[in-house]
């Protein structure tokens, strides 16, 4: 089953859209308002499948933003993805959170 259509994803990402107000967290950094409709795994999914519904590991993005996040065929993070990893940690301490 594609991880995407799970009743578990689609309420967390409800609940994560909710948390950031709809806002795309890596524009207002920068000071713009722009609405996000995607969540984010900060650690690709593809890679750390244990930090799927983890919060902190979850971000509100608009889709140019999501976009230059990581390379989309390798999953390989971009600079801006490395960048939200090391923000909020590495993957291990992540784990206990929910």
């Amino acid at each position: 089953m594609n991880f995407y259509k799970t009743t578990k994803w689609i309420r967390k990402r409800s609940i994560i859209l909710k948390r950031d107000k709809y806002e795309c967290r890596e524009c207002k950094r920068y000071g713009k308002v722009r609405e996000a409709k995607v969540v984010h795994h900060i650690y690709p999914l593809e890679i750390f499948l244990e930090l799927a519904l983890i919060n902190i590991n979850l971000l509100s993005l608009c889709s140019t933003c999501h976009e230059s996040m990581h390379i989309r065929k390798s999953h390989e993070l971009t600079r801006k993805g490395i960048e939200w990893t090391n923000r909020i940690g590495p993957p291990h301490s992540l784990k206990a959170e929910k």
